[in-house]
């Protein structure tokens, strides 16, 4: 369908707008290629945007991380790229002023984000698309869905369901809605090959007092029959992550229902020791494979273009045990192209690494014992004196970060503070987060947590997240420096009280080609001392002579 086709449905129709989103009715989750409306739509290809459409025009909301994609993919003469920090309410409550019949799908936004529409936004109507105007959201695909085992994830589907019995009990609830796939991924150990680079099973699961278990994938017929049987009971939901229809389902049949977030979230982001253990391992066999295409890279003798860096980097990690996937799409962004925060290459944007600038490589993998992702920005040739200041600066912010003590209960905002003050100081910043929870052979990206503004969820042991600051000069490079690490206790018997800080899980040299030394302190040149040893003590024994002889050099101190 064509943008014009879909403006003369809405005519049709009668609606004024229409308020798409990329997603289906898993709220949140990633999606395949083919289910990507607003990239039919308007050739936007971005993880994250959302498009209202009106009969005479469109227009498309992204924040600062897609600004410059966004630019690049969409025809500004079809449709007008708003690059903005606002809600799609806010947007709408500032630029829509006279009253509008608004249509969206009750599948693709949650029942929190409906719910503030009809109540700040009283002037408009908001009318729930049963028409499915944009047409199916679901790929009809063959999936394959098999148990994650018990050697790697340590604790059994049935105990966590006790977990989550015994919660509804001090919740007097009789059943709990699951709408986050990742959630009922964990809670029942069960991963799928539905998508490409992220092994979850996109489900729903409603789970009874006594344990019993309804799994819906995509047949909401089903669903509607299920949530029909608890007529007059009580049922908890997260509003904030459950889509708007499984709330009007749930009371059309006359249940009661409580919005509790959903615990899930919280029990899956503190990894358990199985799981941490898997993790570290997966780290070295992860590190291994980038250290082998980083000493390949350096030693090509052929002409190596984006798509062969992608191509590389993945061949060496296939290599190793127990991988699955990549974890994501391979960002390999050289020069200009790196200033795109989440760009990554195609047949028509494919460039060749040329002496003089540098490469971003933001990648990682999945395997059956652990996630990954892992950033580097590396060194072509001999980059200006620019390029190296920004580089040590960016590092800065990352030590910053790595390197900090924080009480038990500080809130991710905190920590995004830490590294933004170190950019501040040169006059730079970045549009994006500081850093994002990982799961454990599911979403690279995790919550509750995350390391960023407006994330005042606390941090605890167990959490594994990413530290990754940058910098991005628009048509000249990019530069963002990337690793997982773990949050573990800080054992010190002079600490007044508990103290939290960071223990890295990435294994990856750091190129020291790009490091102005004179821009760092004496603790932050220790700081990246003592990773660089860390680096070489747990991979050299896995190299052969010639590439450990490389990565002796790469962490040899500065």
């Amino acid at each position: 369908m064509t943008l014009s086709e879909f403006q003369k449905k809405l005519a049709r129709h009668g609606y004024d707008a229409y308020i798409l989103t990329r997603g289906n009715m898993f709220l949140g989750q990633d999606i395949l290629p083919e289910e990507n409306k607003i990239r039919e739509l308007t050739g936007f290809s971005g993880s994250a945007g959302t498009l209202i459409v009106s009969p005479e025009k469109s227009w498309l909301l992204v924040d600062g991380r897609y600004e410059l994609q966004a630019a690049r993919e969409v025809d500004a003469a079809q449709t007008e790229v708003v690059c903005t920090a606002d809600t799609v309410g806010s947007w709408i409550g500032a630029n829509f002023l006279t009253p509008f019949k608004i249509a969206y799908s009750p599948w693709c936004h949650s029942v929190n984000e409906v719910d503030y529409w009809q109540r700040v936004l009283k002037k408009h109507s908001f009318i729930a698309d049963d028409a499915d105007l944009p047409g199916p959201r679901l790929a009809a695909k063959e999936v394959e869905i098999f148990e994650h085992d018990i050697e790697f994830c340590g604790v059994s589907a049935e105990e966590k369901i006790s977990w989550l019995t015994r919660f509804m009990t001090e919740q007097n609830l009789d059943a709990y809605f699951v709408a986050a796939c990742d959630a009922v991924s964990w809670l029942l150990n069960l991963r799928s090959d539905c998508l490409p680079d992220t092994p979850i099973l996109r489900a729903f699961a409603l789970i009874d007092k006594d344990g019993g278990v309804s799994l819906f994938t995509g047949d909401m017929r089903k669903a509607e029959a299920e949530i029909a049987a608890l007529k007059g009971r009580t049922v908890g939901l997260a509003c904030a992550k459950t889509p708007k229809q499984i709330q009007l389902l749930m009371k059309k049949h006359k249940i009661r229902l409580e919005n509790i977030a959903n615990p899930i979230d919280n029990w899956k982001a503190v990894k358990n020791p199985v799981e941490l253990a898997g993790i570290r391992k997966a780290h070295v066999r992860d590190g291994v494979a980038v250290v082998k295409f980083l000493h390949w890279l350096e030693n090509s003798r052929q002409p190596v273009d984006e798509l062969g860096v992608v191509r590389e980097l993945r061949r060496f990690r296939a290599e190793q045990t127990n991988f699955y996937s990549d974890s994501f799409g391979t960002i390999a962004a050289f020069g200009p192209n790196g200033a795109v925060v989440h760009y990554q290459p195609t047949a028509a944007t494919d460039c060749r690494l040329e002496p003089g600038s540098i490469l971003l490589l933001d990648s990682g993998a999945q395997y059956f014992d652990g996630t990954t992702d892992v950033t580097r920005t590396i060194a072509v040739g001999e980059p200006p004196a620019e390029i190296k200041d920004s580089f040590t600066q960016v590092l800065k912010a990352h030590i910053a970060v790595a390197d900090a003590y924080f009480p038990a209960g500080t809130g991710g905002s905190a920590l995004d503070a830490l590294a933004r003050a170190q950019l501040w100081k040169f006059g730079k910043g970045y549009h994006h987060g500081t850093g994002h929870g990982v799961g454990c052979f599911l979403n690279v990206h995790e919550g509750p947590f995350s390391l960023s503004a407006k994330n005042s969820q606390p941090l605890d042991a167990g959490m594994v997240t990413s530290i990754e600051p940058g910098y991005y000069k628009e048509g000249a490079y990019g530069i963002r420096i990337e690793n997982l690490a773990c949050v573990v206790p800080a054992k010190n018997p002079r600490f007044d009280e508990p103290m939290l800080k960071f223990e890295p899980l990435t294994l990856v040299p750091l190129d020291k080609r790009l490091i102005s030394k004179y821009l760092l302190t004496a603790a932050e040149i220790n700081w990246l001392n003592t990773y660089h040893a860390e680096v070489w003590q747990k991979l050299h024994g896995y190299l052969d002579a010639e590439t450990a002889e490389w990565l002796r050099q790469a962490c040899a101190p500065l």
